[in-house]
């Protein structure tokens, strides 16, 4: 189920994605709307699905930034919602030729049935960076995937899109998923990173 601030926070989150990827060519805004209402979907739905079978809840959210230091007093005192920010900044200052796809962070948390079993494989309630950079993962993984089978469909754009969202989401800065699946397993990370390198090729040159 999505609640109301995370509807919202998608909703925000297409239309910032789409006006950085037509800012160049406003025309594109529509079609940059439908692409990346399917994009997101997909990505939360594999998220939100593996943060049910490890019996936790995923909450999308607009990526923010509040730390600013290594001292513990080196926080803003309201998080700073950099992928609202930092689209628009990038696209006024090149005049569009240079586009951000990364704007949402994921907050993760345990549920009651995960709390009452102590047991097994969960001995402990807490989420371990382990399972984070998973539920991170499958939502990145998801977008290849969707990438690929839109690339057999013919939609090149789609295809091109979603390997552009994937590969900056997996940058290891903030909140991101990145940072996530970087710190809770570097194999897994580095599994990611050569297939969005192979995507990206083929989305810059063969596409």
């Amino acid at each position: 189920m999505l609640t109301y601030k995370e509807i919202i926070s998608i909703i925000l989150a297409i239309i910032i994605l789409s006006f950085s990827n037509s800012f160049i060519n406003p025309q594109l805004f529509l079609k940059s709307l439908i692409f990346f209402s399917i994009i997101l979907t997909v990505y939360i739905a594999a998220k939100k699905a593996t943060a049910y079978y490890l019996e936790s809840k995923e909450e999308t959210k607009i990526w923010t930034f509040q730390r600013y230091g290594l001292y513990e007093r080196s926080y803003f005192k309201k998080p700073i919602p950099i992928g609202i920010i930092l689209p628009f900044i990038l696209s006024f200052l090149t005049f569009g030729y240079v586009k951000w796809f990364a704007v949402t962070e994921s907050e993760v948390k345990p549920t009651e049935a995960r709390a009452v079993k102590r047991h097994d494989y969960y001995s402990f309630t807490e989420m371990t960076e382990f399972h984070l950079a998973l539920i991170s993962a499958s939502g990145i993984f998801s977008c290849f995937i969707l990438s690929f089978l839109s690339y057999l469909l013919n939609l090149s754009e789609l295809a091109r899109l979603s390997v552009y969202f994937s590969s900056f989401n997996l940058l290891p800065i903030g909140k991101l998923d990145g940072s996530r699946i970087f710190f809770g397993s570097r194999v897994l990370y580095t599994i990611l990173v050569v297939i969005a390198i192979i995507a990206l090729g083929y989305a810059l040159f063969l596409i």
